[in-house]
């Protein structure tokens, strides 16, 4: 169909926190009709972060999940692109944090991309280009957001967290990207967090109408490139799911019409079209606005119908089903888009399929493209976890509940605990000082910048069993990191199976010339 670069995706892994709440239940707390949420917005559910859990606890889970499905070794990366919107540090790579997490090599090129919503999309672009040309060879590219409103604000019921982690390599299992892409920029106020602030602000319908526009203005100009498109899936960027629905409405009503015919020709049907029925009962799936322009322009009553029907099977079928995404995780910004791709994978893609991507970042830009799904795809694909298994790996909170961790009125519960690794699984081995600080591992400079002695090299399995717990966490002493003990969250019994999490930690007892600086260490988990 289309000329296709020979790089693109050889592996992709997606990851969530576990905790989440109902949004009916937030829409009683914050007394609006529950409708508002579910069928204003076709949202359900939103996940948020536990305490510590940041950008970089996510990211790493998604690409450590990344490299296991595609059974890929960390050691073969030389390119690490994070694209996120959430910022770690002001003034510091993220991407060089993943790269001594996830023990890839030093001889390795690093990139942060921050540009809202399509940060994710512009690092694979940066990342596919390196690649082309030979200046890397195997790029993981990780994109991990967390999107935070005020507490009794619209955005607020839109909120989310999640990352996407994709190996870009020539000769790609998965999927290879076109050569042409359409793109689209402009300086747009439709959405803004001022620097220090954790909370973003939108303009309403200003903002819905820019994502319109651009989304529209991109499709355009990738049509100009290579005649028509006709692809068997649409994703978009999903800042809720109501939303990549509109520009379907838009797509039809204003690209579509006059040649409706042959874009209804191509449609495969979902392979759970039940679900779909049942999920999207509330929804119309051909708007009146678009029936009565059908009526127009269709020569009798017979051809309207089968027209009519025919189009709801293609928007039903093409467009519905990765609106789970946004629907049960929220708003995940710049990994919104990727995630539907990864669960369109798993759930309906087939060799030589194409899929429309629109992705949108206020400010404004927007990059489209399409994707060819590749015949060795479920090499991949059919290794776990898949995003059904993080749908379903979730723990529900109260609305006070939620309150208190997501606005910050909770100290983790954290204890220090024996265990046991479970030998079928790797593990990450990282170094610390005697104080708890992570330690470079470039050779010259693995040493404490603040001064602590000690370099401790620890290895902490992916897996492994509760032998006993010793004593609570104190925050400004992880000296028992060098003594084999590990962090513990939750209540799990003896002999319970864990799993190795990266948490944020910062010491309150620096001097002055660390004050800010952030650290990552070990904490397992029993809710796997």
């Amino acid at each position: 169909m289309q000329d296709l670069l020979n790089v693109g995706i050889d592996s992709i892994g997606f990851y969530a926190p576990r905790f989440y709440i109902e949004l009916e239940e937030l829409a009683k707390a914050r007394k609006v009709s529950p409708n508002k949420y579910k069928e204003g917005l076709l949202l359900k559910e939103l996940r948020f972060t536990d305490i510590g859990e940041d950008i970089i606890s996510l990211g790493f889970h998604a690409a450590r999940i990344a490299l296991q499905r595609g059974n890929i070794n960390s050691q073969e990366i030389d390119g690490v692109f994070v694209g996120t919107e959430t910022e770690t540090y002001a003034a510091k790579s993220i991407s060089n944090i993943f790269t001594e997490l996830l023990d890839i090599p030093p001889n390795c090129l690093t990139q942060d991309i921050m540009n809202t919503c399509a940060s994710g999309t512009l690092a694979i672009l940066d990342a596919i280009s390196l690649v082309e040309l030979r200046i890397v060879t195997k790029a993981l590219v990780i994109i991990t957001d967390i999107s935070n409103y005020e507490k009794h604000s619209a955005g607020e019921p839109t909120q989310g967290a999640g990352a996407v982690a994709l190996v870009i390599s020539k000769n790609p299992r998965i999927a290879s990207f076109s050569r042409s892409f359409g793109k689209v920029s402009g300086n747009v106020d439709d959405f803004f967090r001022p620097k220090g602030n954790k909370n973003a602000q939108v303009f309403g319908k200003y903002s819905v109408q820019s994502y319109l526009n651009l989304q529209m203005k991109a499709y355009e100009n990738l049509e100009n490139q290579i005649g028509d498109i006709n692809a068997d899936y649409f994703i978009f960027h999903g800042p809720y799911a109501r939303l990549p629905l509109k520009l379907m409405y838009k797509l039809i009503s204003k690209n579509w019409l006059y040649r409706i015919e042959k874009k209804i020709s191509k449609y495969t049907p979902f392979p759970n079209s039940d679900i779909l029925d049942r999920i999207f009962s509330n929804v119309s799936i051909v708007p009146d606005f678009i029936v009565n322009k059908l009526a127009e322009i269709t020569a009798n009553s017979e051809e309207f119908e089968s027209i009519k029907m025919r189009l709801r099977d293609v928007i039903k079928n093409t467009v519905l089903p990765q609106l789970h995404i946004p629907m049960y995780f929220g708003n995940m910004y710049s990994a919104s888009l990727w995630a539907q791709l990864q669960y369109l994978l798993e759930t309906a893609l087939k060799p030589n399929d194409y899929v429309y991507f629109g992705s949108y970042g206020s400010g404004a830009t927007c990059i489209s493209g399409l994707i060819k799904i590749n015949e060795r795809y479920s090499e991949v694909i059919r290794n776990p976890p898949t995003v059904r298994d993080i749908m379903t790996n979730k723990v529900k909170k109260s609305i006070p509940e939620y309150e208190e961790i997501k606005y910050n009125q909770l100290k983790p519960e954290l204890v220090w605990a024996k265990i046991q690794s479970l030998e079928d699984h790797p593990g990450y081995t990282l170094r610390y000082c005697d104080k708890g600080c992570l330690l470079s591992p470039i050779q010259g400079i693995e040493y404490c910048p603040k001064g602590h002695s000690g370099i401790n090299t620890l290895y902490f399995p992916i897996y492994a069993t509760l032998i006993t717990i010793i004593k609570p966490f104190d925050q400004n002493d992880l000296s028992p990191l060098k003594d084999g003990l590990v962090l513990l969250i939750g209540k799990p019994h003896i002999g319970s199976t864990l799993e190795f999490e990266l948490r944020r930690t910062q010491s309150n007892e620096e001097g002055s010339e660390a004050k800010g600086l952030l650290n990552w260490i070990p904490i397992y988990n029993a809710n796997i």
